[in-house]
């Protein structure tokens, strides 16, 4: 079982130098700063997949742009969560609180739902 994502139950742990990391294979490839920041695992898993299809819109930059390699593209996409009310809960940080959104969908949800303001500033 990968032991840095709590909901990953792959049980191929990725092996360097001889000693198992804590990464299955399909997270292994995810930023060294991802254990304080989970949601880029659920980035990580679309890219693997070969799609980067925001969840609100439909676009799939993939296909928009089949020259373009998928790292770069990804810097396109946000994760989202769904409720920003739980999020750093271990509820909040899973995959059912997420979607993948493209910078123009995410940039107009957060704003219909004022996440630019602070919360204890929220009415």
């Amino acid at each position: 079982m990968c032991q840095a994502v709590n909901w990953c139950d792959l049980e191929d742990r990725h092996y360097k130098y001889g000693k198992a990391k804590s990464h299955c294979s399909l997270h292994y490839n995810c930023p060294s700063n991802a254990r304080s920041r989970p949601w880029l695992y659920y980035k990580t898993e679309h890219m693997a997949k070969g799609k980067l299809e925001c969840e609100h819109c439909k676009v799939d930059l993939v296909e928009k742009h089949p020259d373009i390699d998928i790292w770069t593209l990804s810097a396109a996409m946000d994760v989202d969560h769904i409720n920003s009310d739980i999020k750093h809960t271990l509820e909040g940080e899973h995959p059912n609180n997420y979607q993948l959104l493209c910078k123009t969908c995410h940039a107009i949800k957060s704003h219909q739902e004022g996440d630019f303001v602070a919360k204890y500033q929220r009415k």
